[in-house]
This record gives structure tokens, sequence and C-alpha cells, in this order.
């Protein structure tokens, strides 16, 4: 594995590390996290740690403060909506076009890939495949603005904390996925977006839940 490869691979970990964090409640909204400890704590250098937090920060999932660091940030239920809505009405549009465009390659890779998620041995590992799974189907569909906005808007990396909280099992995770696949090999456009649009929305209101049930928790302890 090539370096830059390596520095890729390495800076995801760290990522999917500090999103579950946040999502199991060990750090809080306003905590503060600290780039050395969290270097010393996964045994990494503080460079990797620092270019997770700079896309954590470009997701909206933790905020640099000048002169103080980077914290936790408190996210709304408006947040949320507002987060999973954008990426529900992209990726709906996204499956709609590759459900007309995709070829028999594209959908031997897609095939491919939920095998391997069918083996999946955490969550974590499911859902770095599970954004290859989307990023294929983005770029099935063919259409170089929606890769740029997808890609811009960074919103498939909220599936490390979407996959954090669900109370899907992994198989029922796989099983969802695999009903996507088969109404791409159907080509079946308006099914595929309305199914990929519910998919995407399911997982915001599962994470609107988990917060307001994480902050009401954390304020009877206070």
């Amino acid at each position: 594995m090539g370096t830059e490869r390596k520095r890729s691979t390495m800076r995801r970990e760290i990522r999917a590390y500090i999103q579950r964090r946040i999502a199991d409640g060990t750090f809080r909204p306003g905590d503060r996290i600290v780039e050395t400890q969290l270097a010393k704590e996964m045994n990494v250098s503080q460079a990797p740690v620092r270019e997770a937090l700079l896309e954590l920060a470009a997701m909206g999932l933790v905020e640099e403060r000048p002169y103080s660091g980077t914290f936790v940030r408190h996210l709304t239920a408006e947040e949320i909506e507002d987060i999973y809505s954008t990426r529900a009405f992209l990726d709906e549009y996204a499956a709609k076009q590759a459900a007309r465009r995709i070829t028999q390659a594209q959908l031997d890779g897609l095939e491919e890939l939920l095998h391997r998620m069918d083996q999946a041995p955490d969550y974590a590992s499911f859902a770095e495949m599970d954004i290859q799974f989307h990023a294929q189907i983005v770029d099935a569909a063919g259409s170089p603005s929606l890769k740029r906005a997808w890609e811009n808007l960074r919103l498939v990396e909220w599936t490390g904390v979407s996959v954090a909280v669900t109370q899907n099992t992994l198989p029922e995770l796989a099983r969802q996925h695999w009903q996507i696949f088969q109404t791409l090999r159907d080509h079946a456009e308006q099914e595929a977006g309305a199914y990929m649009f519910l998919h995407i929305k399911h997982f915001g209101e599962e994470l609107k839940r988990y917060v307001a049930q994480r902050d009401e928790a954390q304020g009877s302890e206070e």
C-alpha cells in the first residue's frame, strides 16, 4: 500500500473513530477534542488527526474556534433534518439516473460490493462499504454536476454517524442495499428514486430520535 493510500486509510479510520465516540456520547456537545491526546490514544501522529478533524469540521460535526481548539457541535433536529433531506434529494436523483444508465459492468461491481457488505465484520467496516456503494451509484448516474455537488457537500460521510446509532442489524442494513440494487438492475427509474429517498430519510429520522434521546438523558444527569 502506497504512502498516500495508507495516510488516507488512517485518516478515514480516525474520522470514523471520532464519529463513533460522538455518537455514543463519549464526546459530548461542547467538549473539546484535543489533537495530541487523541493521537496518543490511537498511537498515531498528530497530522492525520488534524486532517480528520478538518474533514469533520467540513461536515459540520465539529467546529474550529480560533485560539481555542476543536469542539463537538450541538446538532439540532432542524440541522439533521436539513442534512438528510438534502442528501435524500441528491441520492434520489442519482438512483433515478443510474437506473436509466447503469451498465452491466457497473451492476457487477455493485453486486460484488454487496457480497462483501453481507460479510462485514462490524458496523465501522459496513459504513465504509456503504459509502462506496452510494458513490458507485453516483458514478453510474453519469452526471458530472451531480457528482461535484455530492462530493463537495460531503453528506455521504454522515453514513458513519448513522450506522453507529442505527437500530438495524448488519443483515438488515445489507438487505436494504440489495433492494436498491434490484431496482437498478431492473432499470426501474421511479422505484429506484423513491426507495433511495426513503432509505436516506429513514436514517435521518433515526439519528434525530437518537440525538433527542441522548440530549434528554444527558440533561437529566446534570
